[in-house]
């Protein structure tokens, strides 16, 4: 469906077991456009299963629909509760698995890092990151917490991050291959 026919669209993946944002981006030249961006939400009263094929599914179905050229996401922030990291890697597993079979190359990013190249300082809040990412892209977002999340604004962050980021030679072998 993407109707960009010049630059390259990214999409950014900001994984979570119970929200997932997704958030599309194109670079044409040093410009970044907004294209859309969503959330996936799973119901916590699913079996983790479920839970895991609807966060694939619709990465899948995003990647069709949009036809990115690159893919970001965000790495998993390990938890002081193991139980929360373990579920927060199998969230970010499934989405990465749906990226993996397209034959993508994965950027990953810390989240530090991210918000560092979106707002200057490596421990923004998310008000702070979704007032960066409404200006650095133009446009006007509102939460509405059905589709557009704090997570699909996060989504944005990592598309951006990769759109605006080009990695020295020497950290290119830190991309992972999908």
């Amino acid at each position: 469906m993407s109707n960009c026919s010049q630059g390259s669209v990214i999409l950014g993946i900001d994984p979570g077991l119970t929200k997932t944002g997704w958030g599309i981006i194109n670079k044409i030249g040093d410009e970044v456009r907004y294209i859309d961006c969503g959330v996936i939400k799973t119901d916590v009263s699913s079996e983790m299963g479920q839970r895991l094929a609807k966060i694939f599914n619709a990465i899948r179905d995003v990647l069709a629909t949009y036809n990115p050229q690159s893919i970001a996401m965000e790495e998993v922030f390990v938890n002081i509760n193991p139980k929360t990291s373990e579920k927060l890697i199998m969230a970010r597993t499934a989405g990465f698995l749906a990226v993996a079979l397209s034959g993508f190359v994965i950027r990953a990013f810390r989240p530090n890092e991210i918000k560092k190249h979106i707002t200057g300082a490596g421990h923004a809040d998310k008000t702070l990151i979704y007032a960066m990412v409404k200006k650095m892209l133009g446009i006007e977002i509102e939460i509405d917490n059905k589709t557009k999340t704090l997570d699909s604004i996060d989504a944005l962050a990592v598309a951006l991050c990769s759109a605006l980021h080009t990695p020295p030679a020497e950290n290119q072998e830190s991309e992972l291959v999908a």
